[in-house]
């Protein structure tokens, strides 16, 4: 629910708190008094665009702050965890705002963190909903009928338009492939040579994966020839050279041990190590030597690997790859070598495949129009039933699918019609609504999808244009119907949905110190008598007026407390 609103330096608004109510919120006040600003904040709320000529004259930053309370809906939680807010509901309530300067730096926060103006609009659109004059020609436009539609369809539309989506996106990519091969076919042969001619330049360099590590470390091991030598030669002498050699001298060592030992049994442990040392060192002496024949010196050798090493860079410069992407690139050629010239049976199988999606797409399509179809028809029966009580007696609503090109929502366009008088043709709502019936059909759609809508705020901006009499009467009853299963925001000019409100809100206009400024104030129940007053009689509130204002407040608790409205 939306509890709260805190507006800080929005144009004539230097602060102001409002407070929200369950139910029917109404906001009333002289026309200019700044009812629309309130909206304003609500939009930047909801992510409209902060324009700094919004900024009250004299201050440096504007802020609006909206603060919401549970239950909240399982999309909004669900919008949370996907965008990694969710620990932000710690609190148990939702806050959201905007604040935005002269110089252009702006902050949008949840909870004190702040979010991007993204996330911020994503979370705010699961939390109210504004439908004023903007929101009249959205309902005209083919794609919002198509959403409402598919909205009053529930689960079952749902599940098939996402069944279209896949099966489109599964065509659609199979039918590109197609022309792509199509494509290839028609540059085939010039294409098929050059594809040759790298298979041939590749193949001929016959490239092995890891031979430029391996050509590096034998030249590495070629180019150390006489370092190596050397130092095997030195080592070989030291252990196994004139009688100074370290095994002359450790054999040496171990039979003077062994004597020894024979004097002082207690040396032995130290002989017999002295013994095993003799040992491995002859042993290593050995491997030494293996080694030191090892080492061969071969400048052919050297001279093929330096060769082979400079055609592989410049075949690694030729292609702009390295050794890897080269043998990749052959790979490739080849493959695609062998789909040219296997392009018959190629296009063939593609063709199949692209006319078998297709078909499975127009099926999913099919079912998806059958569904709109009877969906058509029970939304246009509710909205002609909520038409004939919202006055439009002789009006009869109907559901119009046209075809259009296939697209990832089905082969489906949605027109809303409407006979506004019995006899007459069938004509789309755009063309023949007038400004008082365009709110009406809006009501009634916004009443039948209450229910079904997870959005727990509604806000209806001055929907009783054009409508006076029994027409008015009819949207205040289906208003107050609204507000019981959501909450409900009304900016109005109309006594008697003033009268019918739970909650009301005044917005006027003061000077102070020489500056207008606008006020929100809400009303207690001995003013808002005199605020219907006023909205009756303009200037000349009477006692008559007082008593027909007390007379609208009274039959609208009394509608509340019936079961009239369904």
């Amino acid at each position: 629910m939306f509890a709260e609103l805190y507006i800080e330096n929005l144009a004539l608004i230097e602060k102001a708190g409002l407070i929200w109510q369950p139910g029917l919120n109404v906001l009333s006040g002289e026309t200019g008094a700044g009812k629309s600003m309130l909206l304003d904040a609500v939009s930047l709320l909801l992510g409209g665009r902060a324009e700094r000529d919004l900024i009250r004259r004299g201050a440096e930053t504007c802020r609006v702050e909206g603060r919401f309370l549970p239950p909240f809906s399982a999309a909004l939680m669900q919008k949370l965890a996907e965008l990694g807010l969710a620990a932000a509901l710690d609190d148990g309530e939702l806050v959201l705002s905007r604040e935005f300067s002269l110089n252009g730096r702006s902050v949008n926060r949840l909870n004190l963190r702040p979010v991007p103006l993204s996330a911020l609009r994503e979370i705010a659109r699961l939390l109210l909903n504004i439908h004023g004059q903007r929101e009249h020609m959205l309902l005209l436009e083919p794609a919002n009928q198509l959403h409402l539609l598919d909205s009053f369809g529930g689960a079952a539309h749902e599940a098939a338009r996402e069944a279209v989506a896949v099966a489109y996106r599964a065509w659609r990519e199979a039918l590109s492939g197609l022309k792509q091969a199509i494509q290839e076919q028609t540059d085939d042969e010039d294409r098929r040579r050059f594809l040759e001619f790298q298979i041939k330049e590749l193949e001929a360099a016959k490239l092995v994966p890891g031979e430029s590590e391996a050509l590096a470390a034998e030249a590495q091991a070629l180019s150390s020839v006489q370092r190596r030598s050397d130092h095997a030669n030195a080592a070989y002498q030291a252990v196994y050279g004139e009688r100074d050699a370290a095994l002359t001298q450790l054999d040496l060592a171990a039979r003077e041990m062994a004597r020894l030992a024979e004097v002082d049994p207690n040396v032995q442990p130290l002989a017999d190590r002295l013994q095993g040392l003799y040992y491995e060192l002859e042993d290593a002496s050995v491997e030494l030597r293996a080694y030191k024949e090892t080492i061969v010196d071969d400048p052919a050798r050297l001279e093929a690997i330096s060769a082979r090493q400079f055609e592989i860079r410049a075949m690694c410069k030729r292609y702009n790859a390295d050794e890897a992407g080269l043998l990749q690139l052959l790979a490739d050629n080849q493959a695609e070598l062998t789909r040219r010239e296997n392009r018959e049976e190629y296009l063939a199988e593609l063709a199949a495949r692209e006319a078998e999606l297709q078909a499975a797409y127009e099926q999913a399509a099919a079912k998806l129009h059958s569904l709109r179809e009877v969906t058509g028809l029970k939304l246009a029966e509710r909205i002609t039933a909520e038409l004939q009580y919202l006055q439009m007696s002789g009006a009869e609503f109907a559901v119009s699918l046209l075809p259009k090109a296939p697209t990832a929502d089905g082969v489906d366009d949605v027109c809303f019609m409407i006979c506004p008088n019995a006899g007459e043709e069938h004509k789309p709502v755009a063309k023949i609504a007038s400004g008082g019936e365009m709110s009406r059909i809006m009501l009634a759609i916004k009443v039948i999808l209450a229910g079904l809508d997870d959005v727990p705020t509604l806000i209806f901006d001055e929907i009783d244009t054009g409508l006076g009499g029994r027409a008015l009467q009819a949207v205040a009853e289906k208003l107050v119907q609204v507000a019981g299963t959501a909450q409900a925001i009304c900016v109005t000019h109309a006594p008697v949905l003033a009268a019918y409100a739970d909650n009301n809100l005044l917005v006027a206009k003061r000077e102070t110190a020489g500056r207008t400024v606008t006020e929100v104030t809400a009303l207690s129940a001995e003013e808002k008598v005199a605020e219907i007053s006023r909205m009756l009689a303009g200037g000349q509130v009477t006692e008559t007026t007082r008593r027909q204002a007390a007379e609208l407040i009274a039959a609208g608790k009394k509608l509340k407390n019936s079961k009239k409205i369904t």
